[in-house]
């Protein structure tokens, strides 16, 4: 059976740092359903009262301050330093929050807030906060931020202080948020580039320069304590996503693809964390209408869910998929276990080309490439509705970076095409960083008359010095619903 057993605290307080981690019993990882998987004589559960074990709100904020503490000691200088930045200055508001707002701490920004971060040739960035309103003592700002202003609903607001501070310090080069490709990367508006341009005059306005690279060697350069947060994130969206594809909640004749993704946006509510999936359905070859609310899943169906869950900055984005048994069957056909397998055939093969340093449109052509030879026709990616049905094997590539958001900051393994896809495509794959290894195999099925079934495979890998290591064990096996009476 499927359980998740609570976990009150899973961070602890090393006291060598200071720096809270993050840490669960051993046996609350998230056990293996065998009674569920294809292949086998047994059908998905009923599940209920599943204990994900996620924290309170104070245990939260004590893990966010560990990640934030620990993310920028560890990962900012080094990106500073390689980029030839002596300060990075990001500047924020009240409702309109720059992407980076919640990574670095921010809470209330007011007016306008600076988060200033200095090298001053130690070991660990100089962290500096000015802002109209006062964070209260609860708050990552208060609590690990070297120096912080408050100025209030003054005259002259920040100028004085943040003009003061670039002139008693003398930066050669200031980082700003703005980037032509990198959304992330993009958070200085124009009107707070004004300010600043006005604020510290013509001589330091020329020391302006983009901090592109420096926001993406930051956020790529992932932590062990990320790392070991994500990887809980990923198994509690794994385990939220078989809670969604059980019998308890799919029931033929009844339950429609759009009630599956209002039940994972309720079960995310209810777990106290947020997040969403698009649910697709496929009918003997064909790809039914996205959450369409008048048809219902029948037995033959097999169905797909794509999204994650969302917690203290950071998103999943995986997949999981699931077939509803014909009357009389146990397991799936043969026919659509080896386009299952073949599917996660080429998940691995992926997999064996994510290593630091290619290009992530080199990538994308390699691996398409090894497609072709196996017999695939290469196709692009269906999000701008090319997905059809089709008689002919085909394979589409489309990975991305993930974390903080579902399609992040670095390399995209897809073609060259950086009006669509950004600078992100002639990136190289980085160590450390977290990888979403994306794809589909279309397979004939001689049932269907040879329509193929789009088979989905989206997992989670952090790209480590040996290659591209899998966060969580892969959906190896659909999950099987029996169908009702």
């Amino acid at each position: 059976m499927l359980d998740k057993k609570p976990c009150a605290y899973f961070f602890f307080l090393a006291a060598a740092c200071a720096v809270a981690g993050i840490s669960c019993a051993p046996d609350a990882g998230i056990e293996n359903n065998d009674s569920s998987m294809a292949g086998t004589d047994s059908v998905a559960p009923a599940l209920a009262s599943v204990n994900y074990g996620i924290p309170n709100s104070r245990e939260r904020f004590e893990i966010q301050k560990a990640l934030i503490s620990d993310k920028l000691e560890k990962a900012l200088l080094p990106a500073m330093r390689k980029h030839g930045i002596d300060m990075w200055l990001v500047l924020d508001r009240e409702n309109n929050p720059e992407p980076l707002h919640v990574e670095l701490g921010g809470r209330f920004s007011g007016v306008r807030a600076a988060y200033i971060f200095i090298d001053n040739g130690s070991d660990k960035p100089e962290k500096i906060y000015y802002s109209s309103h006062e964070q209260p003592a609860n708050s990552v700002i208060s609590q690990i931020y070297d120096e912080k202003i408050y100025y209030g609903y003054s005259e002259e607001g920040l100028t004085p202080h943040l003009r003061k501070l670039i002139y008693d310090r003398d930066p050669q080069k200031i980082g700003v948020n703005t980037s032509h490709t990198l959304p992330e990367a993009d958070g200085l508006t124009v009107g707070l580039k004004n300010f600043l341009v006005d604020t510290i005059g013509p001589e330091y306005a020329d020391r302006i320069v983009s901090a592109e690279l420096v926001v993406r060697d930051f956020r790529l350069n992932r932590t062990e304590l990320e790392t070991r947060l994500y990887t809980e994130l990923l198994e509690w969206s794994a385990l939220w996503m078989e809670e969604a594809l059980s019998a308890a909640n799919v029931v033929t004749g009844k339950t429609t693809a759009e009630d599956i993704a209002w039940w994972l946006q309720d079960r995310a509510l209810e777990l106290g964390v947020t997040g969403g999936g698009t649910v697709r359905v496929i009918r003997e070859g064909v790809l039914l209408p996205i959450h369409d609310p008048h048809i219902t899943v029948e037995p033959g169906d097999i169905i797909g869910i794509d999204g994650g869950l969302d917690y203290l900055g950071y998103t999943i984005d995986i997949k999981r998929t699931a077939y509803i048994l014909r009357p009389g069957e146990t397991v799936m056909g043969e026919s659509l276990l080896a386009a299952w397998r073949a599917a996660h055939d080429m998940g691995d093969q992926y997999a064996s080309n994510m290593v630091p340093g290619r290009i992530g449109h080199e990538i994308w052509g390699a691996i398409n490439t090894e497609a072709r030879q196996q017999g695939y026709k290469p196709v692009g990616p269906d999000s701008g509705g090319d997905a059809v049905t089709t008689n002919e094997p085909e394979v589409g590539i489309y990975g991305h970076s993930v974390g903080n958001v579902a399609h992040d900051i670095g390399a995209r393994i897809a073609a060259d095409l950086p009006f669509a896809y950004g600078d992100r495509v002639r990136f190289p794959l980085v160590a450390n960083e977290w990888a979403s290894i994306e794809l589909h195999v279309s397979t004939p099925i001689p049932e269907w008359d040879g329509k193929t079934w789009y088979a989905r495979f989206e997992e989670t890998a952090q790209i480590t010095e040996d290659g591209a290591k899998w966060l969580i064990p892969t959906q190896k096996d659909v999950f099987l619903i029996e169908p009702a009476d």
